[in-house]
């Protein structure tokens, strides 16, 4: 008999196929078990080193050796004639059946587990509760639609074509701590992505949004208007890394490139970059991009924790409000523990304790010098390791910002989107610093670029909330439901904006109330609130919403002495603010103590396009107040180019927006201050016709010369009809319907005898 036939005739070939088939199913079964129990890669690499070296003894025993009914006997020692090698045949024929189904069995449930934690079922049973689209993010999505329906079909077309968003990739890791590391995948990607010029990348900000949603790629590429769609996975086991990605024709579905990269975890940056430049390289080849910019590799820390840390304190202060932003800050406080030299760490810390000053606008109760001091270190330490990128610049961008530096921060802004086109702060500091400057027609064109490319940016929709109130009232509203799902406390603080410009006094004190029980630590929101109980006359809930709304609270109530001792204890905890200065000016001015007022306010004079005006969170009335008391004091040249300088503004602002009744106020004392009665008495009118609610509106003393027009009198009781009126909603809202009993309840003396 040939070789090869006592070879089969002694089962050697069976033993080696039901051994091979065998250990494969036990790799593949150790594999899952010591990926969910995270052990080192030796022990899989020892495993495979046994299983092959056991092949050689195992083929050996089957040629020497025999299974006999007696027992295992050699194969030399049994008689001729008396071997039962066919039963052993039929046994292994057996054993190898059994295994083989056992094979097919696993490969069966191994493909349903992938098929579950594949991107789109994960998110799905992460985000069950978020399934169903929220009637906000519906009707933003008609809004995009809409707005790329008005734009010319070639441009949309060539934009579209060269467009992408990268999608979180899903943590396929059993640690759920992983999700940092996988979104530091995604944003590495979009960050080397966003330097190819050619290419349009979608905002991280709103990219990221879609974690954990179970939407159709076609609609989340239609909310982000991209033609394209990058998503992945990343699989952390040990030291052993698997990403996979995969790009998307948004429209088809068809899947364009796919590729896996397998990896040892020694240093994950290092990896991120190769792989992120491997796909970028592999994007641009799909999409024949050209590349004439430079690659951005990654500056982040090889120390993982610290990493996750900066993540997530970053993804905190982009939800905005006192409470995120204040648990973002310790987040980036600990990644820079865990590694003073993670630059972006300390440029993202800087930029979070900026947003916490106790300034209008901002969100916190930091002084000017406080900011300064702590951001300023880390500014300072954050360029001593790195001094160009982008992060950084926008750090530096909301600095100057702060210190009423409006030419510096949109210096700085535009140096961070030169870096990263898509940064959503960077772009959110420009359209502030155009607005600062007086340059309105840019800040709407630059806040409607925001909103193009970062539709789901919780901040860039809460500032456009701003100047769409009165320009779209529509569509402000539609934007400000869509934050719902994101930030309850940004919806509920943009929908009261919107109903205050609408005169919807009740709704909006509602609102503000959601908005104070979300997060009552809010500065922001706490002085929007204390405005509009002064406004009504409650002066006494005003004042009790927060300590820095005090001195506001005091102007309103027409109690100027008491404003000024306010303002002045707060001057003295926060000299740097020119807010507060600005308000110290208005409470002298109301005293007529003229020339203390001007000598405040020159010290707060900022430059703009049209010449130095007063500065202010809210709006030109300190500007023209100046001007009236330089007039009072004889100094008639040298209110001249203040008064061409708020005009200036008011006319631009104007050409951008209809039938405010606000700004048509300001065009009356304007015309007041120029001798204009006539003018002034129209403009007026326009103002009380279009919803003037505030009865000291009227008592301004810059009108004090129409004070005995017949028509004054007209207005000041039609507004004084008004106030009643929705001074009755309110307390009809907080004494018999309040929102939010848990966590705002009003004086009884508030609600005595309603």
């Amino acid at each position: 008999m040939s070789f090869l036939g006592e070879l089969h005739r002694r089962n050697v070939v069976r033993m080696g196929i039901a051994y091979t088939v065998t250990a494969w199913l036990l790799l593949q079964v150790t594999d899952v078990v010591m990926q969910n129990i995270e052990a080192p890669p030796w022990v899989m690499q020892a495993l495979l080193y046994l299983l092959v070296v056991g092949l050689v003894p195992t083929l050996l025993f089957a040629w020497v050796f025999e299974l006999t009914p007696e027992g295992i006997k050699r194969e030399s020692e049994i008689a001729e004639g008396s071997s039962v090698v066919h039963q052993t045949r039929r046994k292994l024929d057996t054993l190898i059946i059994l295994v083989l189904a056992g094979a097919l069995a696993y490969m069966f449930w191994d493909g349903k587990r992938s098929e579950s934690a594949a991107p789109a079922d994960v998110i799905a049973a992460q985000s069950a509760e978020i399934a169903d689209e929220s009637p906000g993010m519906t009707r933003l999505r008609e809004q995009v639609a809409a707005a790329d329906q008005s734009k010319p079909d070639d441009a949309a077309v060539d934009i579209a074509d060269k467009s992408i968003a990268v999608l979180p990739f899903v943590n396929l890791s059993s640690d759920p701590e992983q999700e940092f590391f996988s979104d530091g995948i995604s944003e590495e990607l979009l960050n080397v992505l966003a330097q190819i010029p050619a290419l349009r990348v979608a905002a991280r900000t709103s990219s990221f949004q879609f974690k954990g949603d179970n939407r159709d790629i076609s609609e989340i590429a239609e909310v982000l208007k991209v033609n394209h769609v990058l998503e992945g996975s990343v699989r952390k086991a040990g030291t052993r890394l698997r990403i996979t990605a995969q790009l998307i024709e948004a429209q088809s579905g068809y899947h364009l490139w796919s590729e896996t990269y397998d990896r040892e975890l020694e240093d994950v940056f290092a990896i991120q970059d190769e792989i992120s430049l491997a796909i970028a390289e592999a994007l641009k080849a799909e999409l024949a991009l050209n590349d004439d910019g430079r690659a951005l590799l990654s500056r982040e820390t090889a120390n993982t924790p610290a990493y996750e840390a900066y993540l997530k304190g970053r993804g905190l202060i982009n939800q905005r409000g006192n409470q995120a932003i204040t648990a973002g800050v310790r987040e980036l406080e600990r990644s820079v523990r865990l590694d003073a030299n993670f630059a972006p760490a300390r440029a993202q810390l800087a930029i979070g304790v900026a947003l916490l000053q106790s300034s209008a606008g901002a969100y916190g109760d930091l002084s000017a010098d406080e900011v300064k001091q702590r951001a300023g270190e880390q500014i300072a330490a954050a360029a001593a390791l790195d001094d160009d990128f982008a992060e950084l610049w926008a750090a530096r961008s909301i600095m100057a910002a702060v210190q009423n530096d409006a030419e510096r921060a949109l210096e700085y802004a535009e140096r961070a989107l030169a870096i990263r086109p898509n940064y959503a702060d960077a772009l959110t500091w420009r359209v502030n610093a155009l607005g600062d400057l007086g340059r309105y027609a840019e800040s709407f064109a630059a806040r409607e670029e925001l909103l193009d490319l970062d539709p789901l940016s919780v901040i860039g929709r809460l500032n456009a909330v701003t100047t769409l109130r009165f320009t779209e009232p529509e569509r402000a509203t539609i934007v400000a439901q869509s934050l719902a799902a994101q930030s309850p406390w940004a919806s509920h603080l943009a929908l009261a904006r919107v109903y205050v410009a609408q005169g919807e006094v009740d709704l909006a004190l509602e609102q503000f109330l959601l908005a104070y029980a979300a997060d009552a630590s809010d500065l922001f929101s706490n002085l929007l609130l204390s405005f509009l109980y002064s406004e009504l006359g409650l002066i006494d809930e005003g004042l009790r919403v927060a300590r820095e709304a005090q001195p506001w609270v005091w102007l309103f109530a027409g109690q100027f002495d008491k404003a000024e001792g306010s303002l002045r204890e707060a001057l003295a905890l926060n000299p740097g603010d020119l807010e507060l200065r600005s308000g110290l000016g208005s409470a002298l001015y109301y005293q007529g103590r003229y020339q203390e007022a001007v000598a405040i306010w020159q010290t707060t004079l900022v430059p703009s396009v049209f010449g130095e005006i007063v500065s202010s969170w809210g709006g030109n009335l300190p500007t023209a107040q100046f001007v009236y008391s330089l007039r009072q004091l004889g100094e008639y040249e040298a209110a001249e180019p203040y008064l061409s300088a708020l005009d200036a503004h008011e006319s631009a602002f104007g050409e951008l927006i209809q039938n405010n009744a606000g700004w048509q106020w300001g065009q009356g004392l304007i015309a007041a201050l120029r001798n204009d009665r006539k003018a002034a008495i129209e403009e007026l009118q326009r103002s009380v016709s279009n919803g003037m609610r505030d009865p000291t509106q009227l008592q301004e003393p810059i009108l004090s010369g129409l004070f005995d027009e017949p028509a004054m009198q007209v207005m000041r009781e039609t507004v004084a009809t008004r106030n009643a009126q929705n001074r009755e909603k309110a307390l009809t809202l907080i004494c018999k319907n309040n929102p939010v009993p848990d966590s705002w309840r009003p004086l009884d003396a508030t609600c005595a005898g309603f």
